[in-house]
């Protein structure tokens, strides 16, 4: 495979859906406000929520950093991390995302944000994960199958 065709083909980085699923929320709630209805709760669940998504992150950056790969879809992929966080989640750099805009739309009562993660994970298992998932088993075979198996997608 040619190093600058060797990536999962994603269209965009992934972040971006993240935002635009944010704004799509703030802007429904701008029209139809709608509260969780826990007055003085969601600031300490939405920082319990953020504290819980940094140490997803920090856990599934790890290996990254230590053999200096980039876990950007448009890099090659070197290794596959199936040890550590990764043993529980196939996806956890989605999962701790997922859990920052979650804790966002709980710390700001903001739950058209909330609501807008269910569309945000069908997306992303259509659009990013499913288009990643072919080209890790095109790239290591029955290594990233036997894995997958093992190990569920988001939790």
């Amino acid at each position: 495979m040619d190093e600058n065709q060797d990536h999962a083909k994603i269209i965009m980085h992934p972040p971006v859906f993240y935002i635009i699923a944010a704004l799509i929320g703030l802007g429904i709630d701008y029209f139809f406000p709608l509260s969780f209805g826990f007055e003085g709760a969601t600031g300490t669940a939405g920082i319990l929520l953020f504290i819980l998504g940094v140490i997803i992150a920090i856990l599934s950056m790890k290996n990254f950093a230590k053999d200096k790969q980039s876990p950007s879809v448009h890099a090659p992929t070197h290794n596959i991390y199936t040890s550590g966080i990764y043993g529980y989640t196939r996806n956890p750099i989605y999962l701790g995302a997922l859990i920052w805009l979650m804790a966002a739309a709980v710390y700001f009562d903001k739950a058209w944000i909330f609501i807008m993660s269910a569309p945000l994970i069908v997306f992303l298992n259509k659009a990013v994960i499913e288009k990643e998932e072919a080209y890790l088993e095109e790239k290591f075979g029955d290594e990233y199958r036997s894995y997958k198996k093992k190990v569920r997608r988001w939790i």
